[in-house]
């Protein structure tokens, strides 16, 4: 009788041997289950009996660390300890943004105006008209003469002529 190592590794599939338990063939896998109390392993797909394993592993771990905090009681309670002190530690250590949150908290400074945009003249729109290529010649002369007249701001006519020129992409028609 073959006894083999069963572990769990980090993807979280059963190895035993060298190789992962689904590659193993059928008989190889129930000789392995029974070994470990599994019942009835021949009635059973081999991925039945991974799954199995798997868990009598993971169980088995969970068993032995409790029966060593039985055991070592002392070293058990010195390790949760250290744990209990280590996150006291963590949550009274303040780092650089917590610093710049708390001065920002003490310290009631207006707040800094955003810059806007600055103004934008005819000459600029109408050559930023003129430079759009989705409009046509006739859409453009419309828009220059908006701006001329003073009809709608220059950054207003500028906005509807690149919306324009973006509906006017194959398939869209806009009259004006």
């Amino acid at each position: 009788m073959v006894s083999y190592v069963l572990n769990v590794d980090k993807a979280g599939d059963l190895k035993f041997g060298s190789k992962k338990c689904r590659l193993h063939k059928k008989d190889e896998v129930v000789k392995v289950a029974k070994e470990y109390g599994i019942r009835t392993p021949g009635k059973k797909t081999v991925k039945d009996l991974c799954v199995r394993l798997k868990k009598k592993i993971q169980q088995a771990a969970r068993v032995s660390r409790k029966e060593v905090a039985k055991l070592y009681p002392n070293a058990a309670k010195k390790r949760t300890e250290k744990k209990v002190v280590a996150n006291f530690m963590k949550g009274m250590v303040t780092t650089n943004a917590n610093i710049a949150k708390l001065r920002q908290l003490n310290v009631k400074t207006p707040p800094k105006p955003s810059k806007k945009a600055k103004p934008l003249t005819k000459k600029e729109a109408i050559k930023r008209i003129r430079a759009m290529k989705g409009l046509n010649k006739e859409g453009k002369y419309k828009l220059v003469i908006r701006v001329e007249e003073g009809v709608m701001s220059p950054r207003r006519v500028v906005k509807v002529a690149r919306e324009l020129s973006r509906l006017n992409a194959p398939g869209y028609r806009v009259m004006m």
